[in-house]
């Protein structure tokens, strides 16, 4: 019924995807179509330890769609306090009937909920450097936040920059990892999970993603065109303009050679976003993705200007 379903549902996710209730298939097929002024919504997710029917991370909703074994609805109440309180989750329930009877009035009521929560991109403006030379995550209206990813199955690199004209100010960078232990696809779904996370948490307003280059070894070129599937998914479905670029532009944009080894790289990484000492490699990759896509924005607004 879905395209993706978290793997940790296990058997459960096999039997909602084989015996989805009649309502629960209508709806789906309504937000699946995207419907909904391009909100999207995943179906059977798991979110902590709540598995919920559809849910729409732009807007930090979830939808329920509630039959006859959900009883009195206590445990439901005290799942939605939980989603709220700890995830700032609203959660909207309809009966089978209501969406049974006008799926449309559903659809309008799910709609009204989600715009007035979607994540507006003009925002109040940035607190001042703290003294860990941290920001406040909420841009203001004339600041573009872009995020840089270095897509990789063993570690993602992140990294978030603000750019004011020509200034840059760096907001945070990271590296997501996942466990060589694990199965390919549970892997997979970490990673979205913690891109998922890092997007929700930073209002940016666009993605640089670096391309993929074909490694010596097909099994590792293959694994890391999986992740980079991943990234560039989580991107598009946090809300996010994405871009790709080539490492040897990235290397030009941000050193001015498109030969610049990884130590020339990071080293003009932290020159360009002075008193931030950068941890880990992927995640100066990815900071050096994000610059590069300012850098080469800017040149190409000054470009259309002139013409």
């Amino acid at each position: 019924m879905a395209r993706r379903i978290d793997t940790r549902l296990g058997s459960f996710a096999r039997t909602m995807r084989a015996e989805p209730t009649p309502p629960e298939t209508v709806l789906w097929k309504r937000l699946s179509a995207h419907q909904l002024d391009g909100l999207k919504f995943r179906r059977q997710a798991v979110i902590g330890e709540a598995i919920v029917d559809f849910y729409c991370p732009s807007a930090k909703l979830v939808v329920e769609v509630d039959g006859d074994s959900h009883g009195d609805g206590s445990r439901d109440v005290a799942r939605d306090a939980e989603l709220g309180r700890s995830r700032g989750l609203k959660v909207l329930h309809f009966s089978n009937q209501q969406v049974g009877l006008d799926v449309d009035a559903v659809l309008r009521a799910i709609l009204v909920e989600a715009e007035a929560r979607r994540a507006p991109r003009t925002l109040p403006q940035p607190l001042p450097a703290s003294r860990e030379g941290r920001f406040d995550t909420v841009p203001s209206p004339r600041i573009t936040r872009i995020l840089g990813l270095d897509p990789g199955l063993a570690a993602t690199g992140w990294g978030i920059i603000d750019v004011d004209g020509n200034r840059l100010r760096h907001i945070a960078h990271g590296t997501i990892k996942t466990r060589a232990s694990d199965e390919l696809a549970t892997r997979l779904a970490a990673l979205y999970d913690g891109l998922e996370g890092v997007i929700a948490a930073h209002a940016c307003a666009s993605a640089a993603i670096e391309e993929v280059f074909v490694n010596a070894n097909p099994q590792s070129t293959l694994k890391l065109g999986q992740a980079r599937g991943v990234v560039l998914l989580a991107a598009a479905r946090g809300g996010l303009a994405v871009s790709e670029y080539a490492t040897r532009l990235v290397k030009k944009a941000v050193v001015g050679t498109g030969g610049a080894d990884k130590g020339q790289v990071h080293a003009m990484v932290e020159r360009l976003l002075p008193g931030v000492k950068v941890t880990g490699e992927d995640a100066a990759d990815a900071l050096a993705v994000a610059i590069a896509h300012a850098h080469l924005a800017a040149s190409a607004r000054a470009l259309a200007a002139f013409r």
